[in-house]
Parts: C-alpha cells; structure tokens; sequence
C-alpha cells in the first residue's frame, strides 16, 4: 500500500507555459501540381493547445502565380476554403509557382517560387495481411500492410511525400422494418435495406516523407505505408486507398520532414526538444511575423488499390452490434410522449419481435457514410 501510495504521489499534472505569440497565428495548407485543377488553399488561424479548434480565415483575396506572370485567383466555396477553378491554371513540369494572399486588413503574404519537380512513377502499390500488438485485445490484430515500390528517380537526391486517401463500404447490423416519425405514425419500411450499406472517404493520416540520398539508387521498394487493422469496419467488406506520391523540393521535405518528427517522436526519454517549423510563406511588410504551413509545388503520380475483406481464416475484431432487453423496452417506451423530431427505425428479429437499437446499428449515415456509392467504385 505504501509503494502505491508513494507512486501516486509522484505523479504530477505538468501544463507548460507556452508563448501566446503562437495563438491567432495564419495558418496556410495548400499546393499545385501537375495534376489537373482544381487545386485548394485552406487558410485558418492557429488555437490555444488547451482548447484546440479548426478557426477558418475568410475574405482573404488567394492568388496562384507562375514565372511568366500567369495568374489565377481561386474562390472561396466555403469559409477558409479557397479553391481553383476546373479550367484554371494547371501546373507544368519545370516551371515556377509561388502562392500571395491579400488579408482584409490590407496584408500582403507570398510563398518563395519553387519550381514544379518532374514527378517519380508509382510502379506497384500491394497489401499484405500482417498483425500488430494491441493495448485493447489481448492478441495481435491483422490487418492489411500497404507497400509501394516507386520507378527510379533521375536525381540522386529526390525528395517524395506521400499522402493518401481511403474510400470503404461497410453495412449496419440491423435491417429496418418500422419507422415512427414526428406525427406519432408507426409505418412499415418495404425497403429495409434502403439505409444498410454505406461508402465513407476520409485522409489518412500520417503522411510519409523520403529522401532517396544515400541510397544505391534512387528508388523505393517495399516501402511500408499505411497499415489497416480489423478492429474497425473499414476491412468488412472491401477497402480502396488511393495514394498521392508527390516529387517535392528540398526545402519543403525539411519542413514535412520536421513535422513528422515532432508528431511521432513523442513520450520517448530522447525525444527531441520540439521547435519552431517556419514554412515558405512570409509577410511582405513583415519577415518578423510568424506564419505556420507551406505552399506546396510538386509533381504528383497517383495510384489507387483495392482489396476485399481477408478471408474467413482472419479474425475481425470490430464491434457488432446486438439486440438486449433494453432495445425490446426501448420499442415500448418510443410511444410514451411526445413524438420524436426525427424518424426513429425500428428492427425485428427472427422471430418478429421488434426493437429499437441504437439507430448506428441500423442506419450506417450515422457513422458518417455515404449511401451514393462512388464514381470510381464502379470502375473496379
């Protein structure tokens, strides 16, 4: 009792005292490539580390330019969200791009000209079922390992970032039988699958960067992206990742470079001490003023893989949903009070007994899905 005491004891709450010259900072995030338009500038301002929040910056005047004097000025479609157009300005190999901001208050802010690296070739991209150690099952959990091999460079020092995207289709548990909506109607649902299967796109995080120096050729093979364990839906069905391989400059591999460092180099005894990561981008007016992001220009080779659910051999580790005595009280107690503001399902099961589960288990938007299936997903 005494050790456990002593232990407790030792252990301390620490909130560092940060400079608040790094709150209410802009924040830029955005590129061009080779790749067809559109291309997006998001702009935002940074947030207290004790209350962190996505603070979009609107009304800024967002400007791509080239090294001939080619220019296009990109629209806001949503607030911080500035976006070019489709038939705009597409970025060529071997050119020069640089980014300039006007702010409301009459700010001027550029990004250095970079030049538009010639992109490297995506020659394979494959999964593999490999396992993990978990800190919540008591097993290794599999999942899918997925690995690229990239061409061969034509420098010696090239610099790659990856970023990618993934697209799945999952189903609810539950098919739907009733719905009881806010006229206080109980009505039969013919189409009880009609909100079961579901596509969800988001990024993937983190991103990978390389530099191919020191290397007996400038080239990648069996590099280890992204893994997909089985304790999510994202495997339950079938799994798509589509990958942005971008040909990046020095500079900014040391700026993405650093930002991998300080995002998992962390809680180590020898971790390094995090320090400040200044991007391309400066006021005009002001080199003193702190600015946070980079304005990308690279050249980019995609790729986009598919794979099915493991077979039956791998086990899947993700939650089912399943009816209790709860969900069977919960039916009868729908129809105590007032109705609901928005439709409730209502499931059956095998022996026609109904019940009204958690309405994820039964409608896979509420998981943030989508029920248009993509564009791409028929192409595969």
């Amino acid at each position: 009792m005494l050790i456990a005491f002593l232990s407790v004891s030792c252990e301390e709450r620490y909130l560092p005292e940060l400079d608040n010259k790094y709150y209410n900072v802009l924040v830029v995030d955005g590129m061009i490539t080779n790749t067809a338009p559109p291309y997006t500038v998001k702009l935002s301002l940074s947030s207290d580390v004790q209350d962190p929040g996505y603070i979009a910056l609107s009304g800024y005047g967002v400007k791509i330019m080239d090294d001939l004097g080619n220019h296009e000025i990109l629209t806001e479609t949503e607030s911080g969200t500035y976006v070019s157009s489709p038939e705009g300005m597409q970025g060529n190999v071997g050119r020069m791009y640089k980014l300039e901001l006007q702010s409301p208050e009459g700010k001027t802010y550029e990004s250095d000209f970079e030049t538009l690296k010639e992109p490297v070739g995506i020659q394979s991209v494959y999964a593999e079922v490999e396992y993990e150690t978990s800190q919540t099952i008591p097993n290794e959990v599999p999942g899918y390992q997925f690995y690229i091999d990239t061409q061969i460079a034509k420098s010696d020092s090239t610099f790659l970032l990856w970023s990618m995207n993934e697209t799945y289709q999952y189903e609810s548990d539950y098919l739907i039988f009733n719905s009881y909506s806010n006229d206080g109607i109980l009505r039969t649902v013919f189409n009880s699958d009609s909100l079961k299967t579901c596509w969800k796109t988001s990024k993937v995080y983190p991103f990978f960067v390389e530099s191919t120096t020191g290397l007996a050729e400038p080239r990648f093979t069996r590099y280890p992206l992204h893994f997909v364990d089985t304790k999510t839906r994202r495997l339950s069905i079938r799994y798509s990742l589509f990958i942005n391989q971008y040909s990046i400059s020095e500079k900014a591999f040391q700026y993405w470079n650093g930002v991998k460092i300080q995002n998992t180099e962390v809680g180590d005894l020898y971790t390094r001490q995090p320090y400040q990561l200044r991007g391309n981008i400066n006021n005009v007016n002001d080199e003193n003023e702190l600015v946070l992001g980079f304005f990308m220009v690279a050249g980019a080779a995609q790729k986009r893989i598919f794979v099915d659910k493991p077979n039956a051999t791998i086990p899947m580790y993700y939650p089912v949903c399943e009816l209790s005595q709860v969900d069977y009280e919960l039916y009868g107690w729908m129809f105590v009070g007032p109705p609901p503001d928005e439709p409730l399902f209502v499931t059956e099961d095998a022996t026609g007994r109904r019940a009204l589960p958690d309405q994820k288990c039964i409608d896979c938007t509420l998981s943030d899905g989508k029920l248009e299936k993509p564009d791409f997903w028929e192409e595969y």
